[in-house]
């Protein structure tokens, strides 16, 4: 628990260095200073009505629905709750409100190697600025004109001025009071914000077309009465000329102030088509406009509102986030486009996993979604678990209150009865699972919660008639990897795993039912073996597996068919392996491969079976079969019982081949095990005369073999986690041939074993004493350790 609080302290320290320095006012205060309806117009992409209903999702247009999501900050909910109801205009994106999209703790640019990707939205915040600064000078000088004009001018020379002047100032002074070139206050209303397409489109045009008039009136009449003052009858005294100056200069550079931002973002805006071209940086699409747009003007509210440098930390990450803390439907829509499009992009995925990891709030927002079961929520619900899925490899799910609930709901459906949407997100859950499982602490929160595995196990049921189905076969594919993955987890955590997923009755007959089927995909195949051989190397498992009738019988079947193509290769090893498994320290396995014809008989045939005399891929897959014929004998030698002794008598036919792989020098470690492992097997069997006579008609002679085990001794001084068994098995032949016949104590006395034997019991290991493993913990323990091999043979050489 300490940890977890430590963890949680040091998550909220990062988010509160987001957190913007000056708080939002309250929501019935707050009022978009945006620009004019130019503005407007300009920014609008070329869309149709048809058009955009096709971008944006049904549910959308309908009327807004509120979601209960819940948050932390008070201003958010505000200012979120009155953007929901501005994205009803989505002509007039710069009705739109703004929310406190935080700071964020980067520089604007993505460092990926040696190369720096600039953030798109960059661009977008600095032209924002650019507009804001010039729209804050424009309203200081403004300001400054009105109270220049009304305190200097009428208020101290208002009796002395010319009827022209008078009215001029008059005229201006009542455009500046107004502002009605400056900002649009008439469509800051919250009437336009809910305002029909046609009246808040006609009411910016005239207004644009208003300001023009008022800035070009405001330029001329300044214009007029400077030039008449500098070049005319000079009626005035000498302080009333200069006040007279400065007031025509203020209302002068005011107007072409007005005029030159107005410039300024046509060019920007209309020719070099800024929002457009960032939608596309970012790869939203035709419809991902509006979202650029939105962030545009929340970001212009924001600079308009607090200071000009909070523009360095504005980010749509940021912005993104605090949509989705809104209780709007909508304005969570808009948020999880967003992250899912940035987490999706190959710049920006990185820096936004990042920021979205470092937030427990917005991850559990984002898993909250996940729960969402009504129909108008299915669109956020997809992208949300998109989202969940892109992150699920670096969580934690103990951390996120709920969290694996959360994404069993993405599950809690019945199979047989599927549509695209459930479809997929069974899809997607089944995926986010698979990346969780990449740590075992995840796995292990897989299992604690409640039906979670059998869900999974449904999904593997497999049947002729689904074969047509692609959503079907996906989630048996994916179910499928899913499984091989938690049975695979290492240590006492895979060990609990394996057999929680054993002890479900439908688990091996599904898997089974895969393996049987004609029909079945090579990959499935593929993924259905190595879900039971990850099974398997638990005793219970191993013992599961046998009692369910058909595995043995299809495994032995695919190991035994000539192989064609590289799938078919993979899978004839991995079903040899498994054999191999099956049959380690179980006897009832054992009976079942016994009780299929001539079963000795075909694997001793795989050993003798030259490289030409099949189409296989390579030559190393030509050894790995015969690697696994030879554990599976080794194995019925081994673990059998006096039952099938007559039967294992045709092993011996094998020993020369054995005996010519032991001492060919072109063989690699992992052939050069399972020949002295079956060697030692097949001696066990073998009188020492009937084992000369063998290696005397195969061209060989005892003391090459002795000169070998001595080789392969001195040359594997410690212990191979790759060849855990070589060391162990030399011994016990060496070991078997001074019992039988005395001759050899002399020949390895003169051979130096006992000091080879010295050297390797400095470096034994327990790693040794066991035949498989689950990570660094062994299973499947030899009846006697290496220390005791050791100190035999050197009691036989003393």
């Amino acid at each position: 628990m300490e940890e977890e609080t430590e963890w949680e302290r040091e998550i909220a320290h990062k988010e509160e260095k987001r957190k913007p320095q000056e708080k939002m006012e309250k929501a019935e205060e707050i009022r978009p200073e945006n620009d004019d309806s130019l503005m407007n117009n300009s920014m609008q992409p070329k869309l149709s009505s048809d058009e955009i209903l096709l971008t944006i999702p049904a549910n959308i247009i309908e009327e807004e629905r509120e979601v209960h999501v819940p948050h932390s900050s008070t201003e958010n909910s505000m200012s979120l709750s009155r953007a929901s109801i501005i994205f009803d205009t989505i002509e007039h994106p710069d009705d739109w409100g703004a929310i406190n999209s935080g700071q964020s703790d980067r520089s604007g640019v993505l460092r990926r190697g040696s190369y720096i990707y600039p953030w798109p939205e960059k661009e977008l915040t600095n032209f924002a600025l650019r507009i804001v600064i010039m729209e804050k000078a424009a309203s200081g000088i403004g300001l400054l004109t009105f109270i220049w004009a009304t305190v200097v001018l009428l208020g101290g020379f208002a009796s002395t001025l010319k009827t022209i002047d008078f009215v001029f100032i008059t005229i201006i002074i009542f455009m500046v009071g107004t502002g009605i070139f400056n900002r649009n206050h008439k469509l800051d209303s919250r009437f336009f914000f809910q305002a029909t397409k046609a009246i808040s489109s006609t009411i910016g045009k005239n207004l644009t077309i208003l300001q023009f008039s008022f800035a070009i009136i405001c330029i001329t009449f300044s214009v007029m009465r400077l030039v008449e003052h500098i070049y005319g009858e000079d009626l005035y005294t000498t302080n009333m000329k200069v006040a007279l100056y400065i007031f025509y200069v203020m209302a002068l550079v005011h107007a072409a102030l007005f005029l030159l931002k107005k410039a300024y973002w046509f060019w920007r805006v209309s020719y070099h088509k800024i929002i457009h071209n960032v939608s596309g940086e970012f790869g939203f699409g035709v419809s991902g406009v509006l979202l650029v747009q939105r962030f545009f003007y929340e970001t212009y509210w924001q600079l308009s509102k607090g200071s000009v440098f909070s523009a360095l930390d504005l980010d749509i990450i940021a912005f993104a986030q605090g949509l989705l803390a809104s209780n709007s439907h909508k304005d969570q829509l808009i948020a999880v486009r967003i992250l899912n499009n940035t987490i999706s992009h190959e710049k920006y995925s990185e820096e936004t996993r990042r920021r979205l990891e470092t937030s427990i709030e917005t991850i559990g927002r984002l898993f909250n979604m996940l729960t969402w079961k009504y129909q108008e929520d299915s669109t956020i619900r997809i992208i949300a678990a998109k989202i969940v899925e892109r992150l699920a490899s670096d969580l934690l799910v103990k951390h996120i209150p709920g969290g694996m609930d959360c994404i069993h709901s993405l599950l809690t459906v019945n199979p047989e009865d599927l549509n695209e949407n459930i479809a997929k997100l069974n899809l997607i859950g089944l995926n986010i699972l698979k990346r969780l499982a990449g740590n075992p602490k995840n796995c292990w929160m897989i299992k604690e919660t409640r039906g979670l595995l059998s869900m999974i196990i449904v999904f593997t049921k497999y049947k002729d008639d689904r074969i047509h189905s692609p959503y079907n076969l996906k989630l048996v594919k994916r179910s499928l990897i899913l499984l091989t993955k938690i049975t695979s987890t290492k240590g006492k955590t895979g060990k609990i795993l394996r057999r929680h997923v054993s002890d479900i009755a439908s688990t091996v007959s599904n898997l089974r039912d895969i393996l049987i089927n004609e029909g079945t995909k090579q990959k499935l195949l593929i993924l259905a073996v190595e879900t039971l051989t990850a099974l398997s190397v638990d005793t219970d498992g191993r013992k599961k597996i046998g009692r369910t009738s058909g595995v043995i019988k299809v495994l032995l079947s695919i190991f035994l068919q000539l192989s064609h193509t590289n799938y078919k290769c993979k899978l004839r090893v991995r079903a040899g392996g498994l054999l191999a498994i099956l049959v380690l320290q179980n006897k009832r396995n054992c009976s079942e491969l016994f009780d299929l014809e001539g079963v000795v008989e075909k694997l001793i045939k795989i050993l003798h079976v030259v490289n030409s005399d099949v189409r296989i891929q390579s030559w190393d897959e030509n050894e790995l079969y015969k690697i696994m014929a030879m554990r599976i004998l080794r194995n019925l030698r081994a673990y059998a019982g006096r039952k099938w002794h007559d039967k294992l008598k045709e092993v011996v036919d094998a020993l020369p081949w054995v005996l010519g792989a032991i001492l060919s020098t072109k063989n690699y470690d992992e052939l050069l095990e399972a020949c002295t492992e079956l060697c030692v097997q097949i001696c066990k069997f073998t009188s020492i005369k009937e084992y000369d006579e063998i290696i005397r008609n195969a061209g060989y002679s005892m003391i090459d073999v002795a000169k070998m085990l001595l080789n392969i001794l001195k040359e594997n001084k410690a212990p191979n986690n790759l060849i855990p068994r070589l060391r162990r098995s030399a011994i016990e032949l060496a070991i078997w041939m001074m019992e039988s016949y005395d001759p050899f104590i002399s020949y390895f006395k003169a051979g130096e074993l006992g000091d080879v034997l010295t050297q390797v019991a400095e470096t034994t290991s327990d790693f040794e004493n066991f035949q498989l493993f689950s990570g660094d913990i062994g299973l499947a323990k030899h009846p006697k350790t290496i220390s005791s091999l050791l100190l035999k043979a050197k009691k036989l050489l003393a």
